[in-house]
């Protein structure tokens, strides 16, 4: 099954701590902040402040927009996060963020590593880029401008900040993007242990 998701089919939900608002994108099944094995979202941070805990969770975080993100996790360096740079965590660590350049927009992705694995990668480029993936689900979330994507030889078409969800139909399957002078999208693939 594949299906193109646009910024309508995206839900507005209450962080876990009441202080913002995430959107969510997609997700493996499930309602509320924590009926989910996995679960990708997009949230506006705008001040200083605590992360909210996802017990037993993988979670990678990124800068999707912006200039910086800064996490403080216990026992660690402080960890400053650029636009398009990720970091993983587990999902109960007690996590602090500042934003000492302003807002920022995050990009996250929550999974069930008892259950999957996940691979995500940005994809910034200026050439054609193809690839093959066994993956049980591949998300490819396109933040750029109007994106050509094939799926084993059949054409789909992402505007910016929409997605294409492609579930395993039991074979290696092949991506393939249009030609364009600029990409700048996020590919996310999940596998099932």
């Amino acid at each position: 099954m594949i299906q193109v998701l646009s910024t309508a089919h995206y839900i507005k939900m209450p962080w876990k701590n009441g202080q913002g608002f995430t959107l969510e994108i997609a997700r493996s099944h499930g309602e509320g902040l924590d009926d989910f094995d996995w679960r990708i979202s997009i949230a506006d941070v705008k001040t200083a402040g605590v992360f909210s805990h996802f017990l037993n969770k993988q979670r990678i975080i990124g800068v999707l927009e912006g200039d910086e993100l800064v996490l403080h996790l216990e026992q660690q360096v402080p960890v400053t996060l650029k636009n398009k740079q990720f970091f993983a965590f587990q999902g109960e660590e007690n996590v602090y963020a500042e934003v000492p350049q302003g807002p920022i927009r995050d990009f996250n992705l929550i999974y069930d590593p008892q259950r999957y694995t996940a691979r995500l990668q940005w994809i910034n480029a200026i050439s054609t880029e193809s690839w093959l993936s066994d993956a049980d689900q591949v998300i490819i979330f396109n933040s750029y401008s109007e994106l050509s994507i094939w799926v084993d030889g059949t054409e789909y078409h992402l505007a910016e900040q929409e997605t294409l969800l492609v579930k395993k139909n039991q074979k290696i399957q092949k991506f393939t993007l249009g030609k364009l002078s600029h990409y700048d999208l996020c590919v996310i693939e999940i596998f099932l242990k």
